[in-house]
């Protein structure tokens, strides 16, 4: 009787716990973040400082946890971008200059998440004590860290579009059009370097375009880049497990 030869483990088997790291960052901001320390939508640039320093003060420990919680969490994305990575792996093959950058980027767009938080989290631990336009400064550089930064995010985004767009499988482990609307995504971001320059209107911070089309294109991208990257898991698992049968 021959002997038994047991299949290789799936190089997959860790990969779909890091794949819905995209969907709890997702939810876990748009709750801690975006209601909790009532951050959707930010405040108009030009109000007066005393408004943000009232919103510190009446708000102190609702923005504390939303903080606290914004950062524990925030380590969601860069696990997120360790499955995206894994896929686009099995694309490059030999090649995984597009994968390193993916990973770069969401590591990079982790920090940016994170380091707004810690600025927003410190004017929050004794804001009765800082008058209003120091409270409004640091509310202030928060958000332009927090929007400006966004080429770190845009360099994942494009290289996810790049990447998958060069799949030359029958049928591609991520549809062409979803990276199509990688690159779009990510080279849409770029809008946010004009909002240091405007103060009210579309462009500004709280403004349709810089916040409300810009934040809900970043959600968008997210969500479908989940699904897909959860159904393309599976797809490598599956092929995975026929080519042990086949040996």
């Amino acid at each position: 009787m021959a002997d038994s030869v047991d299949p290789s483990p799936s190089p997959y088997r860790y990969v779909w716990a890091c794949a819905w790291g995209g969907p709890i960052f997702l939810a876990a901001s748009l709750f801690f973040w975006g209601l909790l320390a009532r951050n959707i939508p930010p405040f108009t640039p030009n109000v007066d400082a005393q408004l943000i320093a009232d919103h510190f003060r009446q708000h102190t420990n609702a923005i504390r946890a939303g903080m606290v919680l914004t950062m524990a969490f925030s380590v969601f994305y860069f696990v997120w971008g360790v499955a995206i990575s894994k896929v686009m792996q099995a694309v490059e093959r030999d090649n995984d200059v597009l994968s390193t950058l993916q990973l770069g980027g969401a590591l990079f767009t982790t920090l940016i998440t994170l380091l707004p938080a810690w600025i927003w989290l410190g004017a929050a631990y004794r804001p009765e004590a800082l008058p209003p336009n120091i409270l409004q400064l640091l509310y202030d550089i928060g958000w332009l860290l927090f929007v400006v930064a966004y080429s770190l995010t845009s360099v994942q985004a494009v290289a996810v579009g790049i990447c998958f767009l060069a799949d030359r499988r029958p049928v591609p482990l991520i549809p062409n059009w979803l990276g199509w609307f990688s690159i779009w995504a990510g080279t849409m971001l770029a809008i946010e370097t004009v909002m240091p320059f405007f103060q009210s209107g579309p462009f500004s911070r709280s403004g349709i375009l810089n916040f409300w089309i810009e934040f809900s294109i970043f959600f968008t991208f997210i969500l479908l880049l989940s699904v897909y990257i959860l159904r393309a898991i599976a797809r490598l698992e599956r092929e995975h497990r026929a080519s042990d049968d086949r040996g």
